[in-house]
């Protein structure tokens, strides 16, 4: 049994692991089998081992099992973008703490049956490295709307919440959210997101005069009530330094199809762009109409999270509570998420780009006694 490669992956990776792995934070190891290198076609799973320096081997056992068959043979590519033409390995928290991680593949195998001949892949040993929380602090701004009183349902804050978790280069959020009254009315206008982000700046200052850390990002969420209502999202400014007291708003609600988006909330991919600029990062300038605030140094064309080398493909490992199977997000299908374009994920570009800003932020230290 041949294999074409193994990943290790949080976020965004390339067959060279050359992004960066953040300790204690969900990672799969995914395996690439050559379906030519087996006589007859087949089910065929693994074991890997992994181990720290002076320590013995920790068996895990593949999350699936994968049909091979030499006479339909599918391409690197493929299975790349395909998370279930990969064998996928979940590596336990034990292993993923602060340091260096050696790996191997123990076994390939058929389910049920023997053990394969397979010709030895080295890969190389990874390392992990501490990283930051993310300190944030979602205010839902409650609303009147004629008679009724708007307020953002439970799922728009776990979606959010969720899609830090999965797509930042965090392990963890600090992580806390209250819903007050807005100081607006709908309908709403161009000014409305302005106000929203007055209000969240001065009860950060309020919060952070009373102790809470000044490190901590505040963002506002707004409910659309089913579309009747929506708020462009804005951040109050795009900062070039270490600045966590950049507010930022944006809107929530259901969907339907809305920039690909088919499950119970857009308050994710859309709470994430907003934050982003508030980590410094700028529009990549796609679609074309959207050169505001653009970053002409963004490296992958149309906004994807790779160039047409396929170079990068994304994960998603997933969020068993809110039932977010793990998947595959192929380079030239998904977008970086500060574009304003379908399908939304983190490049390495702008996944390195946060960290580096995280690490910046985290060194401004804690709140002075």
């Amino acid at each position: 049994m041949q294999v074409r490669g193994v990943e290790i992956v949080q976020c965004v990776q390339d067959v060279t692991n050359s992004v960066p792995l953040v300790a204690d934070k969900a990672t799969l190891v995914r395996l690439y089998l050559e379906p030519t290198s087996v006589s007859q076609p087949g089910q065929i799973t693994a074991e890997i081992a992994w181990s720290r320096s002076g320590g013995g081997d920790t068996f895990v056992p593949a999350l699936n099992s994968l049909r091979v068959d030499p006479g339909s043979p599918f391409s690197l590519r493929e299975q790349r973008e395909d998370i279930d033409k990969s064998l996928n390995f979940r590596l336990p928290a034990a292993a993923i703490g602060a340091g260096t991680l050696n790996l191997r593949i123990s076994r390939i195998f058929q389910p049920g049956g023997g053990d394969l001949p397979a010709a030895a892949f080295n890969i190389a040993p990874v390392t992990f490295a501490a990283a930051p929380p993310l300190r944030i602090r979602v205010i839902g701004l409650r609303y009147r709307a004629g008679t009724t009183t708007v307020t953002p349902a439970a799922v728009h804050f776990s979606y959010l919440k969720s899609f830090l978790n999965r797509a930042y280069p965090v392990a963890a959020l600090e992580w806390s959210h209250m819903v007050v009254d807005a100081d607006f009315a709908a309908p709403f206008d161009d000014s409305t997101v302005d106000l929203a982000n007055a209000q969240i700046a001065a009860l950060r200052s309020r919060e952070v005069s009373s102790g809470v850390d000044p490190r901590t990002h505040y963002y506002g969420l707004v409910d659309d009530n089913a579309s009747n209502n929506f708020m462009r999202g804005k951040a109050f400014a795009i900062p070039g330094t270490p600045q966590p007291d950049t507010v930022a708003s944006g809107p929530a609600g259901v969907p339907n199809g809305f920039a690909g988006d088919r499950d119970a909330s857009y308050a994710d991919w859309y709470g994430a762009h907003e934050l982003g600029h508030t980590f410094g990062r700028f529009h990549p300038g796609f679609p074309p109409a959207a050169q505001d605030a653009s970053d002409p140094t963004f490296p992958y064309e149309n906004g994807c999270i790779s160039k047409p080398d396929n170079k990068y493909v994304g994960v998603d490992t997933g969020d068993h509570e809110l039932g977010l199977p793990a998947a595959a997000l192929p380079g030239l299908t998904y977008h970086d998420v500060m574009t304003y374009a379908d399908n939304q994920w983190l490049s390495a570009y702008t996944y390195q780009a946060i960290m580096t800003r995280l690490l910046e932020e985290d060194a401004l230290g804690p709140p002075v006694a």
